[in-house]
């Protein structure tokens, strides 16, 4: 059976603006973050797709300064918030893990 992640849409303080989450996969402790970006909503695993780390700079940071864009804290792969596509760095041309999930009653539902 698949687990559920509820996160309320009032969580999200502006456009753009992220909220990190944790779950399990394979017993083992993971981050994700959903984001809202130009009005749409995202979710994505919390991996570079470089090196297996965390993406964000500070807890819940990972837009660049102009806010375009997510940006890598470890060596500055930048992501499109839309695709997950890395457009900047060593991992140019490979995606973020999106992570399914759908709008119910004013929640973000994430599958895990």
């Amino acid at each position: 059976m698949d687990k559920k992640i509820k996160i309320a849409v009032s969580s999200f303080e502006k456009d753009p603006s992220t909220v990190k989450f944790n779950f399990l996969f394979n017993g083992e402790k993971r981050t994700g973050f959903a984001l809202l970006f130009d009005g749409g909503y995202y979710v994505y695993k919390n991996q570079c797709q470089h090196l297996p780390v965390e993406l964000d700079w500070e807890e819940n940071d990972f837009f660049d300064e102009d806010n375009k864009l997510i940006v890598c804290a470890t060596h500055g792969a930048l992501y499109q918030p839309q695709s997950g596509l890395c457009i900047a760095g060593p991992c140019n041309g490979e995606s973020l893990i999106s992570m399914p999930f759908e709008v119910v009653k004013n929640n973000i539902v994430i599958t895990v």
